[in-house]
């Protein structure tokens, strides 16, 4: 059973089909519609210089680039047109900003199991910084849905918007393709919920377990279901990034600042 859902239907904590969703309603702007790529007023937008920044992600053919910043070297973000992809050794910080941004900062430090973590001294920094990023020119931040960077970054619970117009919006990544329940928390700035792409909606159990979700409270692994490899848990879906990509296109730079 599938089917394809707005945001206003979608069910809280269920859903998705496994093919690449279809889009909502064009929005003006929106380069899947044929429209005019939004471009901020540049005294709005911080000056010459903000705009330079601005030429350099504004893409050919309309196709809108987008930055994703934190990818794994091996990033599917790669493979698709329009994606200007910071892995580690591009280094995220080295951004130099000016377009919509699709954000995946490390969460080992801020999640479940971060009290056995090993991140690198400055590695639980980046979230804050990709925030800032997100708040500063739009798009969306992805993490675990029991990350305490919500908290820490004063991000706003489910149904709730901060003062940049940002708000949370909780996803599975098993509606897109992935072989496991992978609860997720997307952070957005810059797109109204009404205009947000169409999710699409798979029930079921996943055939696979992420992680310690594997294991009973014993500390024995379930038989019934195998745990997903380590590489397929944390690599982003296809499906899923195409619809990120959808979603940070749909994210203006005007409406992030405007909330700010």
């Amino acid at each position: 059973m599938s089917a394809a859902l707005s945001l206003a239907a979608l069910p809280a904590t269920e859903g998705a089909n496994r093919t690449p969703p279809t889009e909502a309603l064009p929005i003006p702007g929106d380069p899947g519609d044929g429209g005019a790529l939004i471009t901020p007023d540049p005294a709005r937008a911080g000056g010459a210089a903000r705009m330079k920044h601005l030429d350099l992600c504004s893409g050919t053919a309309n196709v809108m680039t987008v930055a994703v910043l934190f990818a794994r070297t091996d990033s599917v973000y790669k493979t698709i047109p329009g994606c200007d992809v910071y892995d580690i050794e591009r280094d995220a910080r080295r951004w130099p900003g000016g377009c919509t941004v699709i954000a995946h900062p490390p969460c080992r430090a801020w999640g479940q199991l971060r009290f056995f973590a090993k991140p690198r001294p400055d590695e639980k920094s980046l979230a804050i910084w990709a925030v800032d990023q997100v708040r500063r020119w739009g798009g969306v931040l992805e993490h675990p849905v029991q990350s305490t960077l919500w908290p820490a970054a004063g991000l706003p619970l489910p149904g709730k918007f901060d003062k940049f117009g940002g708000f949370t919006l909780v996803v599975d990544q098993f509606w897109w393709g992935h072989r496991a329940r992978k609860r997720t928390n997307l952070y957005i700035v810059g797109c109204a919920a009404r205009h947000i792409p169409l999710m699409p909606l798979v029930l079921g159990d996943a055939p696979m377990l992420c992680g310690t979700s594997g294991r009973r409270l014993s500390g024995e692994r379930h038989k019934n279901r195998p745990e997903i490899p380590k590489r397929e848990r944390e690599a982003t879906p296809l499906a899923f990034a195409h619809w990120l990509l959808a979603l940070a296109r749909r994210c203006t730079i005007q409406t992030a600042l405007e909330a700010a």
